[in-house]
C-alpha cells in the first residue's frame, strides 16, 4: 500500500489510540504477532512490500522491571528492533517516527527536562530506548524522536486501569510520593503525533500533557474524580516501594521544540478529567 501509514505495536494503549484516529484505507496496523521487529529480514521484507510514507515506530518492550530482569531481551527489542524498522525505512524512504521515553534522563536536574538536556538513564529501559534513539539516527535523516511519559487509556493495563475497580478491603493504597512525572493521555498522544509528522520538524520533540505530579498525587486525582472516598491513600518514599529498576526522582518533561512548530497538548488534570468523563458515561 504506497503511500500509506505503517504503525507498530498497533495492539497497545498509543497503537490502538493512532489506528483509531488514522485513514482504514490507507493505513498498515502490526501488531506483535504480525510483525516481531526483531528479525531483521522480516521487517525489511514487510516494510518494502508495503513501502510507507510514514512509520510510526511504538512497538517496543515497555515493562520497566522486566526489562531490568532480562536486559538482553529489552536491549534485542528496543535497540536492535527499532534498527531493524529504521533501516527499512530508510530504503523505503519513508519517515518514521521513533517513540521514546522521559526514563532517558537521571531524574537529577531541577525543573523539567528539555529536549536536548543530556540523557543519562538509570535503567534497562531507559538504557535500551536511548540506545533506539540512536541507531534510528545512525540509519535515518528524515526521523522524528517522540519522548513521553506515564501512558494511560482505556485500552489494556496500566495505573489508572488497576485503581478503577480497587477493593477497599486491601487496606490502604501506598504510592509513591516522591517521584513525578507526567501522566500522559494515550488518545492526547497520538493526535499530537499525528499533527507532529506534517510538519517534517524532524529531530528530538517531548510530547506530554502539561505539568507533572508524583504516583501518590495522580491516584488521589483519579480516585477523586471517580467519587471513591471509600478508598484510603497512603503517600511513601522511593525508597518504602523497592523495585527491581531505579526509577528517576524528576522525569518531568517540557514540550518546547513541539510548541515551536505549533503542536501542544492541554494540562495533564484537564486530559484525566476528561478521561473520567468517559468512562463513567
Amino acid at each position: 500500500m504506497a503511500g500509506s501509514t505503517v504503525v507498530t505495536g498497533a495492539g497497545g494503549q498509543l497503537g490502538i489510540e493512532l489506528a483509531r484516529r488514522l485513514d482504514g484505507q490507507t493505513t498498515v496496523t502490526l501488531n506483535r504477532s504480525q510483525l516481531d521487529i526483531t528479525n531483521a529480514a522480516l521487517v525489511e521484507r514487510t516494510l518494502g512490500e508495503i513501502s510507507p510514507r510514514l512509520i510510526i515506530h511504538a512497538a517496543a518492550a515497555t515493562n520497566v522491571d522486566g526489562c531490568e530482569r532480562d536486559r538482553a531481551e529489552a536491549y534485542r527489542i528496543n535497540a536492535v528492533g527499532t534498527w531493524n524498522v529504521a533501516r527499512a525505512a530508510e530504503r523505503a524512504g519513508a519517515q518514521m517516527v521513533y517513540v521514546s521515553t522521559n526514563y532517558v534522563f537521571d531524574g537529577k536536574k531541577l525543573g523539567p527536562y528539555l529536549e536536548y538536556d543530556d540523557a543519562a538513564p538509570l535503567s534497562a529501559y531507559g538504557w535500551t530506548k536511548l540506545h533506539g534513539e540512536r541507531a534510528a539516527r545512525q540509519v535515518l535523516e528524515r526521523l522524528y524522536v517522540v519522548r513521553t511519559s506515564w501512558l494511560y487509556s482505556r485500552w489494556g493495563r496500566n495505573f489508572l486501569s488497576r485503581l478503577t475497580n480497587v477493593d477497599v478491603s486491601d487496606g490502604p493504597l501506598r504510592y509513591v510520593g516522591d517521584q513525578v512525572a507526567n501522566p500522559t493521555n494515550a488518545s492526547d498522544l497520538a493526535a499530537a503525533i499525528l499533527e507532529l509528522a506534517e510538519t517534517e520538524a524532524f529531530g528530538v520533540h517531548h510530547l506530554v500533557n502539561e505539568g507533572a505530579t508524583s504516583w501518590y498525587g495522580w491516584a488521589a486525582a483519579f480516585l477523586t474524580g471517580l467519587d471513591r472516598q471509600d478508598v484510603q491513600l497512603e503517600e511513601i518514599s522511593a525508597s518504602e516501594f523497592p523495585r527491581a529498576a531505579a526509577v528517576p526522582a524528576n522525569a518531568e518533561l517540557a514540550n518546547e521544540t513541539a510548541r515551536a512548530v505549533g503542536v501542544t497538548l492541554r494540562p495533564w488534570g484537564e486530559a484525566l478529567t476528561a478521561h473520567i468523563r468517559e468512562m463513567v458515561t
